[in-house]
């Protein structure tokens, strides 16, 4: 039982107990006590294959937790790429509609300044008729007053 913190030779602890005043039964049910607890002490050896175990444990959680983090990093990637294609497709949708505005209001636009030529062309039809219709206005008005001055003349 070489390796123990505790030395456990049975001779050596049946000395210990009598130098500290153990005899007869109570000797012996103490060293059968002390024996017991000496087994179940672990070795250097036992701790070392406890530590090799915790050790190949760790490094397959970490293992483990290395290959949870690439999935989620690759899960995190694909909806990013998801949420970026679905924003992409709604932009160019939605510039579409926003070239589609733009030819209507230049339709619009040219429309109405068509209408615009269009309404000045007859303000000048109108005011040529007006003004022709001033200048007959004046030659008839002035004619009766010629008319009136010949017959105020008679």
């Amino acid at each position: 039982m070489e390796g123990y913190a505790v030395d456990s030779g049975a001779q050596e602890t049946r000395r210990r107990l009598k130098r500290a005043g153990f005899k007869g039964d109570d000797l012996e049910a103490m060293t059968e006590v002390i024996a017991g607890m000496e087994e179940r002490l672990a070795t250097k050896e036992d701790l070392a294959r406890t530590e090799s175990v915790l050790r190949q444990e760790i490094a397959g959680v970490r293992t483990e937790f290395r290959r949870d983090i690439a999935n989620l990093r690759e899960e995190v990637k694909d909806r990013f790429d998801g949420f970026r294609e679905e924003m992409a497709a709604k932009l160019a949708g939605m510039q579409s509609q926003i070239g589609a505005l733009r030819s209507e209001m230049q339709a619009l636009g040219d429309g109405l300044r068509g209408e615009m030529e269009g309404l000045r062309g007859e303000m000048r039809t109108i005011k040529w008729v007006l003004g022709g219709m001033c200048a007959l206005m004046v030659a008839i008005v002035g004619s009766m007053m010629a008319i009136a001055l010949q017959l105020a003349q008679m």
